[in-house]
């Protein structure tokens, strides 16, 4: 039985820090001027299906600038955007500490 929960521990805490995003912008919510922080890191999904994970380094009318994990600068259109999250660090360790009270404290 602490083998199991040992399993559950390990495999529910990557998977909970990792799934937990604010949608920013979806097609329901379009961006605006102020959507976006710069020097923050979001995860963009264009039309076309691709996400790139970038740290948002300047805005203008038309397009976002970044620079992604290498460290290379990315331009993406404002047009071509289908999402933009960013990562909720707050929910992920509450929804965490649930998780595991659960485990921990309700017989199975």
């Amino acid at each position: 039985m602490k083998l199991f929960k040992k399993i559950l521990w390990i495999l529910a805490i990557p998977m909970i820090l990792m799934s937990c995003h604010t949608r920013v912008v979806t097609p329901n919510k379009p961006m605006t001027d102020n959507s976006l922080d710069l020097y923050k890191k979001y995860t963009v999904v264009t039309k076309d299906a691709k996400v790139q994970k970038l740290e948002i380094v300047k805005l203008d009318a038309t397009k976002i600038y970044g620079k992604n994990k290498t460290g290379e600068m990315v331009e993406i259109e404002k047009s071509e955007v289908r999402e933009i999250k960013k990562p909720d660090i707050l929910s992920s360790v509450i929804i965490g500490l649930a998780a595991v009270a659960a485990v921990v404290f309700i017989p199975i």
